[in-house]
């Protein structure tokens, strides 16, 4: 299974556990949602992402803490393009 490239660097930078990686992480899903100009397309790449990070959960159990960290960010993101639909 290949990555997609938000997933792939989030993995590369769990791995490498030093500081300030979950912002770097957070910084590759935001360079990666803002690819999509309509809320709706932002709302399926951020439901794309979390299955993307559910599989490299399941393949790489050692980053379990640093993708739970990440999947939080998501969910901020989903709550704000909510909130601003409504």
């Amino acid at each position: 299974m290949q990555l997609s490239g938000p997933v792939s660097e989030i993995r590369r930078l769990g791995a490498a556990a030093r500081i300030g990686a979950i912002v770097m992480a957070e910084q590759a899903v935001d360079l990666h949602v803002a690819a999509y100009a309509s809320p709706d397309d932002r709302c399926i790449a951020l439901d794309i992402l979390l299955r993307d990070l559910a599989r490299l959960r399941a393949r790489e159990p050692a980053l379990d803490g640093f993708i739970a960290e990440v999947e939080s960010y998501i969910d901020l993101l989903h709550r704000d393009l909510a909130r601003r639909a409504a």
